[in-house]
């Protein structure tokens, strides 16, 4: 598991598991945002299991599931909507961490200057200039 801070209370990751769950509850967070479809790849963990363990640990668990590429307005304000409500700081994780980023960046974007926005997810270990051209 990765920890890429955009900011203080957003960080993002690549696919989690069951035992990561414990560890974000002992680092501080209070929600997780999964932003990756079930049965992307063989062999990955399902929601509903990281999900069972966010509840036994008491963190609130959003899943958005969203597909690289495709990502809609819609699926932009449903994330602000989700970000705006969540208990902060929010882990948020997919396949690589990436669209988690974009969701974020997206977001942001009108409230943060693009320069800003990149700055940050760049930093973060995510290059998404490709977002705003």
């Amino acid at each position: 598991m990765m920890l890429n801070k955009i900011i203080d209370d957003y960080v993002v990751s690549d696919q989690i598991n069951e035992d990561d769950v414990k560890k974000l509850k002992e680092a501080g967070f209070k929600t997780i945002f999964c932003n990756r479809p079930d049965n992307e790849e063989k062999d990955q963990i399902s929601v509903e299991s990281i999900n069972n363990k966010a509840n036994e640990n008491g963190l609130t668990f959003v899943h958005q599931p969203v597909i690289g590429g495709q990502i809609s307005q819609k699926d932009v304000d449903e994330f602000s909507d989700y970000y705006d409500d969540a208990e902060k700081p929010i882990f948020a994780y997919c396949r690589t961490g990436t669209r988690s980023s974009m969701l974020w960046a997206l977001s942001e974007s009108g409230k943060r200057s693009v320069d800003d926005i990149l700055s940050l997810t760049t930093a973060a270990g995510y290059n998404l200039s490709n977002l705003f051209q």
